[in-house]
């Protein structure tokens, strides 16, 4: 077993390299300077399955638009997911919504417990050590997939995937240091993100290498075992943007409803569509929202989700007396007899719609055409 005191030798290694090295983010500081908490809740909700590049923007904008916990509670779900849009994974927005909207009915007070963190909407293990870390400077466990990596080779834990998970914190905790506790988990992030990378670790650049067993192994870039990754699945479907002209207006007006609030694209307007959304891929290919003549829209739309591509044909058709041409529209079925409009049914122009990225595709083919 490694000797807890050269555990610390090489974690204090890593926190003088990562003073030199770390990396510059809106949303860090380096110790003792700690990061106000509504950053790392607003960072950390982001960058949940999603790059940091990606992430920079998104928070500066929302941290521009909404500067505190409260200011972001009161604000309205449709602009907090516009605002989201080409992030994925709109869950994350309105759990992130619904978690400061509790937060601020506590007077803005942010828990300090993993308990009392996990008990808000969105936000597991790691979110809430993270938050207690970078916040807190407590010796909370973080573990992401970088650390995951780091330190399943500085034990050479063989265990697989997704097993190995239980296993870790165990091992993550005897590695915390003393002092730059929020530093700690960020050093070892920026480690995984550029010398012990998933296929190439640079060990002789690696600052926790003299106690490394996966150093001193033959190829050190072998663990953690992972199953075999599969191929993402393709999924067809289908979307129907329907539009109607304003009379003596020179603007559009589109159908969008309401999507459950449970599954993809949750609690988001959308057009009617159908197939995407749906495992068993058994939808109707000729079925269409209307009686009426369709166009179809080239290029197909791709558009990729975390575990599925989707490739989707748009069609577009425009009419004029809305409420008395419109059928059920029931999605993945429907039925013969004629109804009136749902409630959840709207008619909206283009500037007021806030549409998740796969929407704003299908608009933006659909307004090309016309």
């Amino acid at each position: 077993m490694t000797n807890i005191f050269n555990i610390q030798n090489d974690i204090a290694n890593l926190l003088s390299w990562y003073h030199k090295a770390g990396r510059t983010l809106p949303w860090r500081s380096y110790w003792p300077n700690l990061t106000p908490p509504y950053h790392v809740f607003l960072s950390e909700f982001m960058l949940q399955q999603t790059g940091v590049n990606t992430v920079v923007p998104y928070y500066r904008y929302f941290l521009k638009q909404w500067p505190t916990i409260h200011a972001l509670a009161n604000a309205s779900i449709d602009d907090v997911t516009a605002a989201w849009a080409g992030l994925g994974y709109y869950a994350r927005a309105r759990n992130m919504h619904k978690s400061a909207q509790m937060i601020s009915n506590g007077d803005g007070i942010f828990p300090k417990t993993i308990p009392e963190l996990t008990n808000l909407p969105g936000i597991g293990p790691y979110t809430a050590g993270a938050i207690l870390a970078f916040a807190f400077d407590e010796p909370s466990v973080v573990i992401d997939g970088n650390i995951e990596r780091i330190v399943s080779r500085y034990f050479h834990i063989g265990t697989s995937l997704p097993a190995l998970k239980l296993d870790l914190p165990s091992f993550y905790e005897r590695m915390i240091p003393k002092t730059h506790r929020s530093d700690f988990p960020q050093a070892l992030m920026d480690l995984g993100n550029e010398i012990c990378t998933s296929t190439s670790p640079v060990c002789v650049r690696c600052p926790l290498a003299k106690g490394c067993k996966s150093e001193k192994t033959e190829n050190p870039g072998l663990l953690p075992n992972r199953s075999n990754i599969k191929n993402k699945p393709v999924r067809k479907g289908q979307i129907f943007v329907i539009s109607t002209k304003v009379k003596n207006e020179d603007k559009c007006k589109y159908l969008v409803y309401r999507r459950d609030e449970n599954g993809l694209l949750g609690g988001m307007l959308a057009f009617p569509s159908q197939g995407w959304d749906e495992k068993d891929q058994k939808f109707d290919r000729a079925w269409r929202p209307l009686n009426i003549k369709w166009t179809e829209l080239k290029p197909t739309i791709r558009h990729i989700f975390s575990h599925f591509i989707s490739e989707i044909q748009v069609f577009t058709t425009e009419i004029d007396k809305p409420k008395n041409q419109i059928m059920p529209l029931k999605l993945q079925y429907h039925k013969k007899d004629k109804r009136k409009i749902p409630k959840e049914f709207q008619w909206m122009s283009a500037d007021e719609l806030k549409l998740p990225k796969l929407m704003q595709k299908a608009l933006k083919l659909a307004q090309k055409h016309n």
